[in-house]
């Protein structure tokens, strides 16, 4: 059985899930879009989840005045895709994200 990374690499490989580097994530407080730059490429996403998202993901993002900690997630390397129409942002993962890792599959499987 393939493991969730491995997963994540095939659907690399058949481009239905990217793998990129954040540059930036550009936005303001209240419009309903934003865009996150991934690896050089701005791609349109919904800018409350996505930032409440990148919190979650790496922590320290959510800055005072409504703004965006860049340096939080500049450089981190995550999976991506599109939504099923290919215009914004679906979800994201980071790469170094510990649930894509063996030991993790075993513990769901064993039901820790």
């Amino acid at each position: 059985m393939p493991t969730i990374r491995e997963r994540f690499e095939e659907a690399l490989l058949s481009g239905e899930v990217h793998r990129g580097v954040i540059e930036e994530f550009r936005g303001s407080w209240m419009s309903g879009l934003a865009t996150l730059v991934i690896s050089g490429e701005p791609v349109p996403c919904e800018n409350a989840p996505t930032v409440r998202a990148l919190e979650a993901a790496f922590g320290n993002v959510i800055a005072p005045g409504h703004t965006v900690n860049q340096e939080a997630i500049r450089g981190k390397e995550i999976y991506w895709s599109y939504d099923d129409m290919g215009l914004v942002l679906e979800s994201f993962t980071p790469v170094d994200d510990p649930r894509l890792d063996e030991e993790f599959l075993e513990e769901v499987s064993n039901g820790d």
